[in-house]
Formats: structure tokens, sequence, C-alpha cells
């Protein structure tokens, strides 16, 4: 069953986004500097886009000689007009299947991207 999000929260998201769009700055960094994650970032873009209330557009870095080493992949994000199941395939053929629940992605998505940052790994 769906919650309604707070209104607060809802509006603090607006701020954010209007600020991200006057910025410069990726969305890596943008998240960096406001102290979100990246996964609140994106599940944020879509509840709110879907509710007409979001205008976010997405910086693309350069791809660097460092994210080819790393495994790391350009990714193409096409927004869904319905939920999408989520799958992450790593290099070595491992299939890691997250469903469409936009928490349980986040908290996956948020944990890997932890677990490099702990271990300093180039990829997870």
């Amino acid at each position: 069953m769906a919650r309604n999000p707070d209104p607060a929260k809802q509006r603090e998201w607006s701020d954010r986004f209007r600020r991200f769009g006057k910025s410069s700055q990726t969305v890596a960094d943008f998240c960096r500097a406001e102290g979100v994650s990246r996964p609140s970032f994106y599940v944020w873009k879509r509840r709110l886009a879907g509710s007409g209330r979001a205008s976010v557009k997405r910086r693309q870095r350069s791809a660097s000689p460092a994210n080819s080493r790393n495994g790391f992949r350009s990714v193409v994000i096409t927004p869904a007009t319905d939920a999408v199941s989520v799958k992450v395939r790593l290099p070595d053929g491992v299939v890691i299947e997250l469903g469409d629940d936009p928490l349980v992605i986040e908290r996956v998505v948020g944990q890997l991207l932890q677990h490099q940052a702990d271990t300093g790994a180039g990829g997870c």
C-alpha cells in the first residue's frame, strides 16, 4: 500500500531540486553537498515528477579512464510510466533482482555505494 509523502518532505525536496537546477553540479556532487544519498535523490525526483512538482535535468560527467577501469559503464535512464523491476548485472555474471519497490532499491544501492566507499573498491 502506497503512503502519502509528508508535505514538509515534499517541500524540502522541491526546494532541493530548485537549488540543483540552479547549480552547475553533477548529481553526485550536489547530493554530497546536501548530505543526501543519490538513491534518495532519484526516488524523490520520480515521486515529485509524478505529481508534476519537480523538473530536474540530469548532468552527465564525461567518461574518464578511472570510470572504465573500475568496471562501471554508462547508463541511460528512461522514465517509465509503470513500475519497473530493477536488475543489477555484475561483471562476473551475477544478477541481483531488486523488484520495483523504491525503498528496497534505495537501501540496496545505498549499501552498495557505502560498501564501495568504505572499502575503497572500484566496483561492488
